[in-house]
């Protein structure tokens, strides 16, 4: 990088790390909160049987490096200084390490469903409300305790080895600094977590026979984890020494770097995220706990608060998945299909979808669910069945945030980001939820989450809340039509009875 004159003082800045579920991203955030540059690089998911989704950890630090190498040869950086790296990334993983840090397996990631049979097994060893009054969330394949029990039982010589099994971010970080840590927010995405303590649960692991020595300490994700060690930097092409942030769990994170810190601060906005999955996540300052288990209670990435957030599994991998039905090979399909959905009429000519496409969380909690267009026509083509796709998935997101409300959360606004915005769906968002829907300041809130953490570490900001980013202006926010919304709410009643009435797998 460039150099400036002695008498020029450098700008510092933090490096958000975010590990997703197909990509690395990285965003740097100077001191005053702009953003100066994205970079990205991919990675793949390998699936050796029914259920699996392993990702290679060797392949997590490929494409760090070469994202770094493309931010580092931007023109907003040169000159400046990184002082800080703050982490998050995919929560619910399982990542078996040795002694030295290094990867005995694939890490198991989250969308990985082999365990089924530990899962329901843990609800019978310890009672869905004793583990939902605990950790506040019920039993489920895609959480981090079946996956241990599920390699406990099917590669004990892996387990003879394990020192530590971590969260993907937090193997990163181990590559980074050496230092073997977690925190509060990915940790209760594991059900493994005292909920109110913020810490490990010694008597759910007990009962579950999962060793609690083999989990990280845990820290708030605002804490320094240590510092950048020589190797590490000298592959990244930065200074060795630097700041790195504890970091946390994706869906928290983004929430910070929305500037959904607080409750107090949020004034009733939520946060709506359309990745590969999709949630609606509220900040809380006390635990809020669905005493079903339909919805995730989490530790917040701000110290001292909370999230209640549920969660579907296919939001724009619905979308994804009907570009490549409908345009397959085509680069410019997704485009051209939403063009065509906006000039559907709101309902999709009658048209249905359930967005079930691997099974479903909020509020159903069934592998077994599966998706469906309903009410198909010969009349209905590639728009009616796209719009009813993103109509399907906003069905799905008003069903959690109902029982959100139904545990004292006032939604009065959301913040929507994430890979999958585009304006026509904030405006069905809208509609169907009913409220005011704001395009976020950035799609990679994650990653923004994640370089606010590291500048709290740096010392830049003095905590994470006061740190977070500004709402976005209101020139991007998508109001409710009156006539859509009655519209859609007698669509919605039909799209709750379905699920029901459909055959499972």
């Amino acid at each position: 990088m460039g150099r400036l004159p002695q008498s020029e003082e450098r700008v510092r800045v933090s490096l958000g790390i975010d590990l997703g579920s197909s990509r690395m991203k990285l965003l740097a955030l100077d001191e005053a909160g702009e953003c100066l540059g994205v970079t990205m690089a991919s990675y793949s998911t390998e699936s050796r049987g029914a259920g699996y989704a392993e990702q290679n950890t060797d392949r997590w630090w490929d494409a760090l490096r070469l994202a770094m190498s493309e931010m580092l040869a931007r023109p907003a950086l040169r000159g400046a200084s990184v002082v800080a790296l703050g982490l998050t990334g995919q929560m619910h993983g399982a990542v078996f390490l040795d002694g030295n840090g290094v990867a005995l397996r694939p890490a198991l990631i989250w969308s990985d469903g082999r365990a089924e049979a530990e899962a329901a097994e843990i609800e019978k060893r310890i009672p869905r409300d004793e583990l939902v009054a605990c950790t506040g969330n019920r039993s489920n394949v895609s959480f981090t305790a079946p996956k241990i029990m599920w390699v406990a039982r099917n590669e004990p010589e892996v387990m003879a080895r394990t020192s530590w099994i971590v969260q993907p971010k937090d193997a990163l970080r181990m590559r980074l600094t050496g230092e073997v840590a977690g925190d509060v927010s990915d940790a209760s995405a594991t059900l493994l977590f005292d909920l109110h303590a913020r810490n490990w649960s010694d008597d759910i692991c007990r009962r579950l026979e999962i060793d609690r020595n083999l989990l990280a300490p845990l820290s708030e994700s605002e804490t320094p984890a240590g510092a950048l060690r020589d190797d590490a930097a000298r592959a990244l092409g930065l200074p060795a020494g630097i700041i790195v942030a504890i970091g946390g769990a994706d869906a928290p994170a983004a929430a910070l770097g929305l500037g959904l810190a607080r409750e107090e601060d949020a004034h009733g906005t939520v946060l709506i995220s359309l990745g590969t999955g999709g949630q609606v996540l509220a900040p809380v300052a006390e635990p809020k706990v669905d005493p079903e288990g339909r919805l995730h209670a989490l530790a917040h990435v701000v110290p001292g608060q909370w999230c209640v957030m549920a969660a579907i599994l296919s939001a724009a991998a619905s979308l994804d998945w009907a570009v490549r039905l409908l345009r397959p090979g085509d680069q410019n399909g997704a485009r051209e299909l939403l063009a065509a959905a906006a000039k559907v009429p709101a309902g999709s000519d009658g048209l249905l979808f359930l967005p079930y496409l691997r099974g479903e969380r909020t509020p159903h909690f069934d592998p077994s669910a599966r998706g469906a267009l309903v009410g198909l026509r010969v009349s209905h083509g590639p728009a009616e069945v796209t719009r009813a796709v993103l109509e399907g998935v906003a069905f799905a997101l008003a069903e959690g945030l109902d029982l959100m409300r139904g545990l004292g959360v006032k939604p009065q606004a959301g913040v929507v980001a994430g890979g999958g915005v585009n304006r026509l769906w904030q405006q069905i968002l809208a509609d169907i939820l009913n409220m005011p829907v704001a395009l976020g300041a950035t799609e990679h809130a994650s990653a923004r989450g994640a370089a606010v953490l590291g500048k709290v570490a740096a010392g830049i900001v003095p905590s994470s809340a006061e740190g977070a980013a500004p709402m976005p202006a209101d020139n991007r926010v998508m109001e409710p039509d009156a006539e859509r919304v009655l519209l859609y709410a007698e669509r919605s009643a039909v799209y709750r009875e379905l699920y029901g009435r459909l055959p499972k797998a």
